[in-house]
């Protein structure tokens, strides 16, 4: 964490750099370059490694506090500002806290209050009913639950909010994880769950909606595709499945998207620029979306539950967990960025299939064993596909324990 905020600390003064063997990595001068926006960890976690009173530190005010502490002044300076990206919310409480930590940091150094922005993830299902309320104009989505207007997150963040964004694989997490023990929320293969299912299609209309007729931009998803550089008739696909992805999140309403990939930024701004020929839309206020409490919790979604989709499910859980095993947060695999999130839905899936003993297309019943012995048999592949001292049996032997119907963990990795 410590490096992290030491390359944050060196980028906003433009003095970093990279090398790794014969390659080099700079930050280019003959361009505006791209602005900052710091991520600080969510309020779930701890910083171990620092105590107040005897106790760990929030990893939030931790991550928020060094970068802010020592970077506001100089972004001012330089002509942006503190931007921070707030992550696994559940409720406009977290907001408020948030909005204090804001007020009382700018206090603290003299800045003017709102310099800091913070665009929330909208990445659970708790979130997604406190984005709206019932007291502003143009009148909000009906059948919600009453919020006030204190209730809700935009209004919590009112003076420091730059929007929201979509975070489809969180959010899919999200789902799962709160309504695991339902069987009426038992999802597909995860690869028929896309953004434009029932439950997904309407919390992105419901965003958008909520974000605009407030003013503020609404943000929408990441695609995970990373280039294929060994196939180019593959990797045309792969490219093709962005551009059809970021060209409905602009048709929808959005204002700017996320790729996972730096070579995926082109294509972004080919089909944002191509259709969103105005700095935002914010005048795309929606007003035609009418997104009830059964919208959101819509899980009319077509498709099976395969052999095929519990190995992927496996692999990416393994995948993942082996790479954090060994300190990698982000994994390419099958030339898809996955990160805990993905692990997350992934692991969640195959919790919730044995709980609920659902069968696949091929007619086998997803019980306690057949899980662990996917789980066994993908291991052991991946192994033998991997260099020496790879972590996959010890990844395995943590995996097992969250895929079987009984023991579940908040989270994954914490």
């Amino acid at each position: 964490m410590i490096n992290g905020q030491l390359n944050l600390h060196d980028a906003i003064r433009k003095q970093v750099d990279f090398k790794q063997g014969e390659k080099e990595y700079k930050l280019r001068t003959d361009r505006v370059l791209p602005t900052l926006i710091a991520r600080a960890r969510g309020w779930h976690l701890e910083e171990k490694h620092m105590t107040v009173d005897g106790e760990p530190i929030s990893a939030s005010l931790f991550d928020f506090g060094l970068y802010f502490f020592n970077n506001a002044e100089e972004l001012v300076n330089r002509g942006t500002g503190p931007y921070f990206y707030l992550p696994k919310m559940e409720s406009h409480l977290e907001a408020r806290l948030w909005n204090d930590v804001f007020n009382l940091a700018q206090d603290y150094i003299g800045m003017r209050r709102g310099t800091i922005r913070g665009t929330v993830l909208i990445e659970t299902i708790p979130a997604a009913f406190e984005m709206d309320e019932v007291t502003t104009t143009p009148t909000p989505s009906p059948n919600l639950p009453l919020l006030t207007a204190d209730q809700q997150i935009i209004y919590e963040l009112r003076d420091h909010s730059s929007g929201l964004n979509c975070g489809r694989w969180d959010y899919i997490f999200s789902v799962i994880k709160r309504f695991r023990q339902n069987p009426a929320f038992v999802l597909p293969d995860r690869s028929a769950v896309t953004m434009t299912v029932p439950f997904m299609d309407a919390y992105v209309k419901l965003l958008i909606r909520t974000c605009h007729a407030r003013g503020v931009h609404a943000m929408g998803g990441m695609a995970a595709q990373i280039p294929i550089k060994n196939d180019p008739a593959a990797n045309e696909k792969a490219m093709d499945s962005v551009r059809a992805d970021k060209l409905r999140e602009v048709k929808a309403g959005h204002d700017g998207t996320w790729v996972a990939h730096p070579a995926l930024a082109a294509i972004a701004n080919e089909i944002f620029n191509a259709n969103m020929p105005t700095p935002n839309q914010m005048h795309v206020r929606r007003e035609d979306v009418s997104v009830t409490a059964q919208d959101l919790l819509n899980m009319n979604v077509p498709g099976s539950i395969t052999e095929a989709g519990i190995r992927k499910n496996l692999n990416i859980g393994l995948g993942y967990m082996e790479g954090w095993l060994r300190g990698v947060g982000c994994v390419p695999i099958n030339y898809l960025m996955e990160d805990a999130a993905t692990a997350e839905v992934s692991r969640s899936q195959l919790w919730q299939w044995v709980k609920h003993g659902v069968s696949t297309q091929e007619g086998q019943k997803v019980d306690k064993g057949y899980a662990l012995k996917l789980l066994h048999e993908q291991a052991d592949e991946l192994e033998k596909g991997a260099g020496k001292g790879n972590k996959f049996q010890v990844a395995a032997k943590y995996f097992a324990g969250q895929v079987t119907g009984e023991e579940y963990a908040e989270f994954l990795t914490s």
